[in-house]
């Protein structure tokens, strides 16, 4: 069964937003797209992953994608969590292409591609400290963990994984990705001892998503360029900044364009940008409307929470907005 579902990082709909809406030549728009689609490979590979997995039996296992947990001042992040009552298999996916070597006796892992070297962290490391961290977790919560085997499952298709060393441990923990099916049953017939009842897998689960706390960029952090960020309704057709409103329509003075709710793009990249509330005057100001009357009835008219009075009010997204889809 899966208990929690992988969803598109939301990380993803903020560089998007930030892409979308820094001119052409802003010297700090290729950053971004480097961001971008670094995070878009790497959902990629999940989801790779995933259509592996959706051909196994489920019978035996809770699932859970994408987990986030805190743990002491940060949190761990899993990609995907096997439960059963056996054994618990965290897996982190890796899309990486090219020619990979692991030498876990130095923490490392090289890539090879187009004539590049380039280092990166052991991911058999990574995912033995995330799986550490899971068993620590759940013993303060006063589970009894059963036996945790940490994985790294390699997604890219064109991937070629090599171990020069002969370690013992890449052989056993990396595996590519249409291979999980004979990894798991491997560890399956390996622990057949009943180390948690359903009962308490449960709990797990349940505990899980109630403390998962999905990833958001600290905004601050990126210093975006406010000053450069391009106001205005995009058009859905030519994707020029400035629709004007004409009565209940806005309409593109590029190519004629028109719709009803171009307003609702806007909306949404200024709170994935800017912040997760907006008051008439700042949604007037990034849409380019000079009606505060005019104003007051889109916001109306859409899926937000309201707070304050008169000059003070302000509005954040509702729980139906489309602020992550």
């Amino acid at each position: 069964m899966i208990a929690k579902k992988r969803s598109m990082p939301k990380e993803v709909r903020i560089y998007e937003a930030i892409v979308r809406r820094l001119p052409l030549n802003h010297p700090r728009k290729a950053e971004f797209e480097t961001k971008l689609s670094m995070k878009r490979a790497g959902y990629k590979g999940e989801k790779e992953l995933d259509y592996h997995i959706s051909q196994i039996d489920h019978s035996m296992f809770t699932i859970l994608q994408d987990i986030r947990i805190p743990y002491n001042e940060t949190h761990f992040q899993i990609d995907t969590l096997f439960i059963s009552n056996s054994l618990i298999l965290p897996i982190d996916s890796k899309y990486y292409a090219g020619t990979l070597e692991f030498y876990p006796e130095f923490n490392q892992m090289i890539q090879y591609l187009n004539g590049n070297e380039k280092v990166y962290p052991d991911p058999i490391l990574q995912t033995k400290i995330q799986a550490r961290q899971l068993k620590a977790f759940l013993i303060s919560h006063q589970f009894s963990p059963p036996p945790l085997e940490p994985f790294v499952a390699i997604t890219h298709s064109q991937a070629i994984i090599k171990n020069p060393t002969q370690n013992k441990e890449v052989s056993q923990r990396v595996f590519k990705s249409p291979g999980i099916f004979y990894k798991i049953t491997h560890y399956l017939e390996r622990y057949q001892k009943e180390e948690l009842s359903n009962q308490e897998i449960k709990k797990i689960v349940k505990l899980l998503m109630k403390k998962h706390t999905p990833y958001l960029p600290d905004l601050r952090a990126l210093n975006l360029p406010y000053g450069d960020i391009q106001k205005g309704v995009e058009c859905p057709a030519c994707n020029a900044f400035g629709m004007e409103r004409f009565h209940s329509i806005w309409g593109c003075k590029r190519c004629g364009h028109t719709s009803k709710d171009a307003h609702v793009a806007a909306l949404k990249d200024f709170f994935l940008i800017n912040s997760q509330s907006i008051t008439n005057g700042q949604f007037r100001d990034f849409l380019g409307i000079s009606s505060i009357h005019q104003a007051r009835r889109l916001l109306s008219h859409l899926d937000l929470n309201i707070s304050g009075e008169k000059k003070g009010r302000v509005y954040s997204p509702g729980k139906s907005f489309p602020l992550w889809d």
